[in-house]
């Protein structure tokens, strides 16, 4: 799937709908960052933001290159989550 939205990327990533899209998401995720780390300064909630989309992104590409099963899905994502649980748990300690 990702292979073949990567190869129509030059078809609908300017697009004004890919756009809109994308603001949204920047916009949820900066949302997000704000109540994970309401005590945190602006810098180090982009830099969380940042660090959490790059993340998701590249293992979300790397995962979804072979087949899974519903029982791996689950695994994997319970882990991220409780990575990503400890990461802002533990910048928001700061």
């Amino acid at each position: 799937m990702r292979v073949a939205l990567k190869d129509a990327a030059p078809l609908y990533r300017d697009a004004p709908e890919a756009r809109e899209a994308r603001e949204a998401a920047d916009a949820a995720f900066d949302n997000f960052m704000q109540e994970a780390l309401p005590h945190a300064d602006a810098a180090t909630r982009e830099l969380a933001c940042e660090l959490v989309t790059d993340v998701l992104s590249s293992a979300g590409k790397q995962f979804s290159e072979r087949p899974r099963t519903a029982t791996e899905i689950e695994a994997y994502g319970d882990a991220m989550a409780e990575m990503f649980c400890a990461y802002l748990a533990n910048v928001g300690a700061r």
